[in-house]
């Protein structure tokens, strides 16, 4: 039996850790599916994540502009998905299966972009 939860409560905005304790993001939306039998309520399929993820909750103009942001340095329709089998547990944060490289949780843009910050390097120590 699949176990009932508040999902806003329960999963929005929990950070995401992948198997060997690494970061791999944070929940910001969630993939709903409709049984279609009326007699059952949607179930939670996947984890939405990432900033185009996070743009379609805001409902806003800024939302609207960070999607459009986030389509142009992206380079891909639609937020990052993480299926919910691979999902270990879930607690004050979200454990997954499997190594965030893996997964693509949309990450990986912004270490990009922090990465050529002045000072964001590790080499990058003050003298």
């Amino acid at each position: 039996m699949a176990r009932r939860l508040d999902a806003a409560l329960e999963l929005l905005d929990r950070q995401l850790v992948d198997k060997d304790g690494r970061l791999a993001g944070k929940v910001d939306d969630l993939e709903l599916t409709d049984p279609g039998d009326g007699l059952e309520q949607p179930r939670v399929t996947a984890i939405l994540t990432g900033p185009d993820a996070l743009a379609g909750r805001l409902h806003t103009r800024f939302g609207r502009w960070l999607q459009g942001v986030v389509l142009r340095l992206l380079a891909r329709q639609g937020p990052a998905r993480v299926p919910l089998e691979q999902v270990q547990a879930i607690g004050s944060s979200i454990e997954l299966r499997v190594a965030a490289g893996r997964l693509d949780t949309g990450q990986g843009w912004a270490r990009r972009l922090i990465g050529r910050l002045p000072g964001a390097g590790e080499g990058d120590a003050a003298q």
